[in-house]
């Protein structure tokens, strides 16, 4: 699992069956300078992920997902699922070695 900051959303017009009564959003994950309590940076060219968000989690939210395999788990039949909001985070306590 890793930590990302949602930063948009996106909006289709057709949807898989599957996607019923979720959404994809825009993930941009946290960097170490980013977990120490640096403010966002903009963004870098590729990194960042769309993933399916069952959760309600709003831009500027901080979530954890998952990628690959991991990301279809959740769901009965198959989907076509690159990342998957699995949790939203409260708070991160970061305390990078010395």
């Amino acid at each position: 699992m890793r930590l990302g900051t949602v930063i948009g959303r996106i909006t289709l017009t057709q949807q898989e069956s599957v996607y019923s009564g979720s959404r994809l959003v825009v993930v941009q994950p946290l960097s170490r300078e980013q977990f120490a309590g640096a403010a966002m940076q903009p963004l870098a060219k590729g990194s960042s992920v769309i993933a399916i968000d069952q959760l309600g989690a709003n831009v500027g939210t901080i979530v954890g997902f998952t990628e690959g395999a991991e990301a279809s788990q959740p769901f009965k039949e198959d989907a076509p699922v690159d990342a998957y909001i699995a949790c939203l985070v409260d708070r991160i306590l970061y305390q990078p070695p010395r």
